[in-house]
């Protein structure tokens, strides 16, 4: 029987090719979108889920009320990690990891930079990262092993094995290989190639007791059976019995939820990646819905042309189940053929699709479980894009589908599928306002002011070899015409490093315990970053030797602080008196997105980690590139020129809102050529339902432009209902983004205009083609037989 019914539904597709092809090809393109981003969604929602020991692992964060707000943080002191394994019977593992800048590896001659960190041995008892050679548990609990990634071990080695040989790290300390592991997936979002074990910044003397010093990350392993939020309570109080930080609550956060709820306002989660997730995975399923919205509008319009079809087939004996079975055929006949064309776009657009949403996705066609669940993914949307159309058309009787003439209706619809149209078109006013207001705030921001000139500005990580050498490394590339400015950093201009709550200053509150960032200098960064200095002088430690105790501020640190006449004035900080010497515009290092922060810089008590480099004007890059590179192999041998460009840094911190900003317009263009599909097919059919009519009138006086604007009107009422329907949703929607970013644009009420004028130009042009051919055809063509 269902041999029956797929012939007979192949032969009704074939002998309407015009609608079987809208139908085919927008089930196609919305399957494809909608797959893309299930195999996107799947990925994120595996992030670090996928740990033998997942569901009793946690991040350990931190709550703290500043200024009236509550912070959250998860970075803690050196001596959090073993206080909690000492202090908590049900406490199975912790581990501290570093994340700091990118380290220089060496092996002879062969040196290059790696994301690598310290930890402690429960890092690999808690994450299960495969070991290849070696147990790197074992590595971990001394100070002179490291464990290294497969990749790693073959860019320092080649295909000689790696196990116990030595491997150099930032040309001053000495490893020994211990393990191997194979490289970390990528749905994890720890990004190390290397692990080198915590003890050794122990041994070094890196790693001090002090409670304010927050450098790392903590993770916490339970006892099987421990209760989550029993232990919150007990751990709630950690920081402040262990410290004078009695402001400070502590709290774990599941390893498992992490990478998608990782945003906290008042102290609890309230979402985070998951949002953008959630938001993609319901625009996909409008997509698709958009597209089977065509094959209902087009299967409904064509309900007079199967009624005696149907009429003839229930006076042969059949019966409603059997004419349900036979459209659902039909249906799920066009969603495997769209299925088909689906995969082909999937396969073609993968690789550009990956770097869309910058993740490296696993293949799915490798994946038997993609492929079962394929299956039921056609069935699904066969039968719920038909299952309307199959109960309609068998509900017709054969007595009143052969007394009267289904097609006798003038207008082109019933109304459900007026309100799908309506839908539809919604959808699309929605999407095109967003995608325009998206574009505004990421314009708004890019056009910020951030208070330092990122062009022409380098920076590059400063090594032991540059240290000992930083006056005439500096010297060196001062006297290049290329280089206008040098500048020794604590941190890139890109990024803070440190910040506080704890700086002291004359006529403070003791109450009052503002956050305010740190910097660091010896000499020129105004100059150099191309700050805008308002009042005092910049900090140069080699024109005046007292101001490696001196300090710079913004003015929002001006304002925090509340000082009146801040030159001169005195700000303590640990054991050191900073006197300030200057004052700049704001500037922006970290999300230009957010609020302005508080900034000190001050002089070089602190270590200087990074050296800016601003070229002159109108300069050569590739020439003046190589040039500070030849000074650099002079003074750093034997390790690579890797410089960064703050322009492009900054450009980065864009990157997940231009990645919205992308999406959303590519599933925009999709749901307008989708919709604009089924609305031409609709009007195909409508000007064909109607050519005596538009004869009689043409016979009558009409002319062609009254007659297109009869038809055309009956979409464009539709369309402007959209419209009207679809700006508040989008008002709505978009406000609430908007809220997300703290520094943001205002809705523009022209977005409204523009968008409503474009959806019903778009569907005027769709349907005008339709209708003007309608509207030139010969009537004593269509009337001759009349």
């Amino acid at each position: 029987m269902w041999k029956n019914y797929l012939k007979i539904a192949w032969r009704n597709i074939t002998r309407s090719k015009g609608y079987a092809f809208i139908n085919i090809a927008g089930l196609g393109i919305g399957m494809a979108a909608s797959i893309l981003i299930l195999i996107w969604v799947q990925f994120e929602l595996s992030v670090d889920r996928f740990h033998e020991n997942s569901d009793r692992v946690y991040a350990n964060w931190r709550n703290a009320e500043m200024q009236g707000e509550l912070f959250t943080w998860d970075y803690t002191p050196a001596p959090y990690a073993p206080a909690i394994m000492e202090q908590f019977p049900e406490v199975e593992e912790v581990a501290r990891i570093t994340e700091w800048d990118e380290q220089l590896f060496t092996v002879g001659d062969n040196s290059f930079y790696e994301e690598s960190t310290f930890t402690d041995p429960g890092f690999f008892k808690m994450f299960s990262f495969e070991a290849l050679e070696g147990d790197p548990v074992a590595a971990l609990t001394e100070p002179g092993n490291i464990v290294l990634t497969a990749s790693v071990a073959r860019k320092l080695f080649g295909d000689s094995p790696a196990m116990g040989k030595s491997v150099t790290v930032e040309k001053q300390m000495d490893f020994e290989v211990k393990a191997v592991i194979k490289d970390l997936p990528k749905n994890t979002d720890f990004p190390f190639a290397a692990f080198l074990p915590f003890k050794k910044l122990e041994t070094l003397g890196w790693a001090d007791d002090y409670w304010g010093n927050n450098s790392y990350r903590t993770f916490t392993m339970l006892n099987e059976g421990t209760d989550l939020g029993g232990f919150n309570k007990k751990f709630s109080d950690f920081t402040a019995k262990n410290s004078e930080m009695d402001e400070v609550s502590d709290f774990l956060f599941p390893i498992r939820d992490l990478h998608l709820y990782s945003k906290f306002e008042n102290g609890k989660s309230v979402g985070g990646k998951i949002e953008m997730i959630r938001m993609f995975g319901i625009i996909s399923i409008i997509v698709l819905l958009i597209a089977a919205i065509n094959f209902v509008n087009l299967s409904t319009a064509q309900s007079d042309r199967r009624s005696k079809e149907v009429g003839i087939r229930k006076i042969s004996g059949a019966g409603k189940g059997m004419l349900v079975g036979q459209f659902l055929a039909e249906s799920i006949l066009i969603a495997l053929t769209a299925y088909l064309i689906a995969i082909v776009i999937v396969s073609l657009s993968f690789p550009w699709f990956k770097d869309l949403v910058g993740q490296e996705l696993e293949n799915p066609f490798t994946q038997p479980f993609f492929w079962g669940i394929s299956v039921v993914y056609v069935f699904v949307t066969g039968i719920l894009a038909g299952s309307y159309p199959a109960f309609l058309l068998s509900a017709y009787k054969p007595t009143v589908v052969f007394k009267s003439k289904m097609n006798s209706t003038r207008s082109f619809g019933l109304k459900p599928r007026e309100v799908l149209v309506v839908f539809q078109f919604a959808v699309v006013v929605t999407l095109i306002s967003s995608v325009w207001i998206v574009q505004d705030q990421m314009t708004f921001v890019q056009n910020r002011d951030l208070g330092i000139v990122k062009e022409n500005l380098i920076f590059h990580a400063v090594t032991k070899n540059m240290r000992e050498n930083k006056i005439a490394l500096r010297n060196e590339l001062l006297s290049l015409p290329e280089v206008a400015e040098v500048s020794y950093t604590f941190s890139p201009l890109t990024n803070i490093h440190s910040d506080t709550d704890g700086m002291e200053w004359q006529g403070k509150d003791p109450e009052y315990r503002p956050m305010i960032s740190r910097m660091g200098t010896d000499a020129n960064l105004v100059k150099t970053a191309g700050m805008e200095l308002i009042a005092g002088r910049d900090i140069d430690v080699y024109t005046y030797a007292a101001d490696s105790l001196s300090a710079i501020v913004n003015e929002k640190a001006v304002q925090v602080m509340g000082l009146e006449n801040p030159i001169g004035q005195v700000i303590k900080d640990d054991s050191y008196e900073f006197t300030i010497v200057g004052v700049v515009k704001d500037f922006i290092m970290e999300s230009p997105f957010d609020d302005v922060i508080p900034i000190m810089v001050m002089g070089p008590k602190r270590n200087l980690n990074f050296i800016h480099i601003r070229f002159a004007a109108g300069g050569s890059y590739r020439n003046s590139l190589a040039s500070v590179e030849a000074v650099f192999d002079k003074f750093n041998p034997d390790s690579p020129f890797e410089y960064k460009f703050v322009d492009q840094e900054h450009a980065r911190k864009f990157s997940s809102q231009e990645r919205t900003a992308k999406l959303t317009s590519l599933f925009t263009g999709l749901a307008v050529m989708i919709s604009c599909m089924g609305l031409f097919g609709l009007a195909t059919f409508i000007a064909e339902r109607r050519k005596k009519e538009v004869s009689v009138r043409k016979v009558m006086g009409a002319s062609v432009s009254s007659v297109v604007g009869l038809i055309s009107s009956e979409f464009t009422k539709l369309v402007f209902a959209s419209v009207i329907i679809g700006i508040p949703a989008t008002w709505y929607f978009m406000s609430d983004w908007l809220e997300t970013f703290a520094y943001r644009t205002s809705i523009d009420w022209t977005v409204f205009l523009w968008t409503g004028g474009l959806t019903l130009l778009i569907a005027l042009l769709t349907v005008s083609s339709q209708a003007i051919k309608a509207a030139l055809v010969n009537p004593a063509e269509t009337l001759k037989s009349e």
